[in-house]
């Protein structure tokens, strides 16, 4: 091989690493994001649905217990370069959730109706979620995924 094919391939090599992230430090990212959710969603299962409107503030209130401290978690851990823009995302869809459902629980405690109320929460969640969630496949974090 000539001098002038090797120097080719060793800018070549050099341009492709350029703005990306060790393999590693993806993989890290990816496992430390998908501990905190897993731990999250247990948590979040625990949580009973009420058994009466009058119960689904509380509810709320118990959900965003649960998703406050992962907000953080998540907030804290290190992202690579590369993938900075898709976890803000990410990250901001779950930011809007906590601000949704403390503004829901809010509304409940206020004296709206429940039953109303939840629907239009419901309509309020969805695109945050699906902008979430289309974030998290990106990332290759499927147990952050709202399910």
């Amino acid at each position: 091989m000539s001098a002038r094919a090797l120097a080719v391939g060793a800018v070549a090599l050099a341009v492709a690493g350029c703005g990306s992230s060790p393999p590693s430090a993806v993989a890290n990212l990816q496992r430390q994001a998908a501990r905190v959710c897993t731990r999250a969603q247990a948590r979040g299962t625990e949580i009973k649905p009420p058994a009466l409107p009058a119960q689904t503030a509380e509810f709320l209130r118990l959900g965003i217990a649960v998703l406050r401290p992962e907000l953080d978690s998540l907030r804290a851990l290190r992202v690579p370069p590369v993938q900075s823009g898709e976890y803000s995302t990410a990250v901001g869809s779950l930011d809007r959730e906590l601000t949704i459902l403390t503004d829901t629980a809010r509304e409940l405690d206020r004296g709206a109706d429940p039953l109303t109320t939840i629907k239009a929460l419901e309509h309020r969640l969805a695109p945050v979620e699906a902008a979430g969630d289309t974030a998290w496949r990106t990332l290759g974090v499927p147990a952050c995924i709202a399910h």
